[in-house]
């Protein structure tokens, strides 16, 4: 009896053996669009039938700065201290339909800014040396914006970039203090001259883009458009001019991933990226800089820049450089062409692999190349207010520099990050005939910032 029920047993246990595996099949084919959730740098929903998926993710920066000024600066007699939600972000990503019909979205959520849709973009690739894109993202010019500001090795971008929380934030001090505000990207008011970073930001837009792999192991990288303009946001375009931008890669012995610094991968080859981009732009303008109603004129605007990023065994080496030139195209007294210049270098390596990185940075901004005070005054950049005895006098901006060395901690490579750093940001001043040259403005910076993104 007893090996009766045994044989019993064993029979429905083939059988249910047996049909397990269809059954699993009958199910799936019941319902293709049943969901499958994994984590991969998000939490990711794909449907059974991979016709759909969906990626949420999120991350954060909180970062301390503190800023002993150099006091001569008018609006920077006060030094500062302040705790700072750098970024507070939410993305979601995937594709619908097709795997080749890609959406990105952004959300800005930090208290310092209003909540802002920064990126919302919708791509079709044809194939892998063309894909066509259209919404509202990142505008392909120069290098270190292109970085996520979640995949940087410093705490922000160089003052190339026009990075300063400092100015973001309130209070009264900014630096560098003394004339136009130095933001990651912004334009004089009234005549669109930009006095912020090398930066052309955000827009919407349409472009295509492309990536070859060669059998050598080199890759060719290519991203062109059309966009509104430098910076703008969901406003109607105020002309029917646009600003074209273009940007190539070349990497010979292997891709470098542009979007994040730093050798946290430990590049077991030597790897090269060279990098080239250029943009031209048009705007109507019906102002002076002084804001006096004018004849409307339209000013251009162009630049080009150029990289060379390096990464080996933990050693990270960045180097770039770019010009701008920005025309009035007005008819009056001084000049009415200006040139902007900036160039920075980088450097990183992981003396403990992958997990702690020293790092070191020189950068320098001319906003207005070889100033004079007719150009100050026409560009609307606007002369620096500084203490020379006892008496402020309008002192020509000539140089921003930055100096800066630090130190990172990784936890989970560019997911969780703890950062230390120190700057000595100055500013040189140019001659301004029958005024009183100052000394070179010193400004001392501490910064502490830690991340997390899951």
């Amino acid at each position: 009896m007893k090996k009766a029920g045994i044989l019993i047993l064993a029979g429905l246990s083939l059988i249910t053996l047996g049909r397990a595996p269809s059954a699993a099949a009958a199910e799936e084919k019941k319902d293709p669009k049943a969901l499958k959730a994994t984590y991969n740098g998000g939490f990711q929903f794909t449907t059974a039938d991979k016709k759909f998926s969906l990626r949420l993710f999120s991350a954060i920066q909180y970062r301390y700065t503190y800023m002993q000024y150099d006091h001569k600066i008018k609006g920077n007699e006060q030094d500062y201290s302040n705790f700072y939600m750098r970024r507070a972000r939410l993305w979601w990503d995937g594709y619908a339909y097709n795997p080749n019909f890609t959406y990105y979205f952004h959300l800005q959520l930090e208290p310092g800014s209003a909540v802002n849709l920064h990126d919302a973009w919708v791509q079709y690739k044809f194939s892998d040396m063309f894909a066509i894109g259209v919404g509202r993202n990142k505008i392909p010019y120069g290098t270190e914006f292109l970085a996520s500001g979640f995949g940087l090795n410093f705490i922000d971008r160089s003052i190339m970039y026009g990075e300063t929380d400092i100015n973001a934030g309130g209070g009264y001090s900014k630096w560098p203090g003394g004339n136009q505000g130095f933001a990651l990207s912004a334009e004089q008011a009234n005549t669109g001259f930009p006095v912020g970073g090398l930066s052309l930001f955000r827009s919407q837009g349409i472009s295509a883009t492309g990536m070859k792999h060669f059998k050598s192991g080199s890759v060719f990288q290519y991203e062109a458009g059309v966009w509104n303009g430098r910076n703008t946001k969901g406003a109607s375009n105020a002309s029917d001019n646009h600003l074209f931008a273009v940007r190539l890669g070349y990497y010979p012995l292997g891709y470098v991933n542009t979007l994040t610094e730093g050798d946290v991968d430990y590049t077991e080859n030597f790897k090269i990226g060279i990098l080239g981009s250029a943009y031209t732009a048009r705007k109507l303008q019906g102002k002076d800089a002084a804001g006096s109603t004018v004849a409307a004129y339209k000013t251009d605007d162009n630049g080009y820049n150029l990289s060379v990023l390096t990464r080996y065994r933990g050693f990270s080496a960045d180097f770039e450089w770019g010009h701008e030139a920005f025309d009035l195209n007005r008819n009056i007294t001084g000049p009415t062409e200006f040139d902007r210049e900036a160039w920075r270098a980088a450097f990183g390596y992981f003396i403990v692999p992958t997990r702690i990185e020293l790092v070191a940075r020189y950068a320098q901004v001319e906003r207005l190349k070889d100033p004079t005070a007719a150009a100050v005054t026409n560009s609307g950049l606007g002369f620096v207010s500084v203490k020379v005895g006892s008496a402020y006098v309008n002192a020509i901006e000539k140089r921003l520099n930055e100096v800066t060395a630090g130190v990172n901690f990784y936890f989970g490579k560019q997911q969780h990050k703890l950062f230390f750093d120190v700057s000595r940001l100055t500013r040189d001043f140019a001659l301004n005939p029958g005024i009183p040259t100052p000394d070179k403005q010193s400004d001392s910076r501490f910064r502490s910032m830690v991340q997390f993104k899951f």
